[in-house]
């Protein structure tokens, strides 16, 4: 079995528009790259967020039904656009697709698609998490900075003598030097 069709296999799509013969093009299409491809018509109150990558119909209530909060997504989205071309540009920007494709879908283009799709998610997920990391580091920083300035008014200490201090305390309680900071900011401040 070779490598696409592995990965393949565990990815779900959900898709999410009015049955007729262009969406039965684009579900079989589907399946041939996809595991499992589920069909949902008409729309519930909110999209499930169970799935990998979600192909839906654009519309301008579309943003409402997602799953998740615009920035923040659980999934890859495809929006499914009408071929006559005509939809608000901000409704579908505000959507924040991973991709998009036009009708009359084409098979080379459902797969550029879904992996453009899929690629983009990944990668924006990682980004988030990058992110996530920098701001726990800074977070750590300024605590460590906080709990110096703490411990060197309170005991008339120097900078390097204070970080000791910390570093110290923080294996003593088997903890690390920035969560150690953190709970004594956190004391100092209750103290106050």
């Amino acid at each position: 079995m070779s490598r696409r069709r592995a990965e393949s296999e565990q990815v779900s799509a959900l898709v999410v528009a009015e049955r007729d013969g262009q969406l039965d093009f684009l579900v079989r299409e589907l399946r041939r790259s996809v595991a499992h491809v589920v069909h949902l018509f008409p729309v519930t109150e909110r999209l499930p967020a169970e799935h990998d990558v979600i192909l839906a119909d654009f519309s301008p209530g579309l943003l409402d039904l997602l799953p998740w909060v615009p920035g923040e997504a659980s999934a890859a989205l495809i929006l499914l656009l009408p071929e006559n071309g005509s939809y608000p540009l901000r409704k579908l920007q505000d959507c924040c697709p991973d991709a998009v494709l036009h009708r009359p879908f084409q098979a080379a283009a459902i797969q550029t698609s879904l992996v453009l799709a899929r690629s983009q998610f990944h990668f924006i997920r990682r980004l988030r998490s990058r992110i996530a990391r920098l701001d726990e580091n800074i977070k750590a920083v300024r605590d460590i900075e906080r709990a110096k300035i703490i411990i060197m008014d309170g005991g008339r200490v120097g900078e390097d003598e204070a970080y000791a201090y910390l570093r110290s305390r923080a294996m003593e309680r088997r903890m690390t030097v920035a969560s150690f900071a953190s709970h004594l900011v956190d004391s100092h401040q209750l103290l106050r």
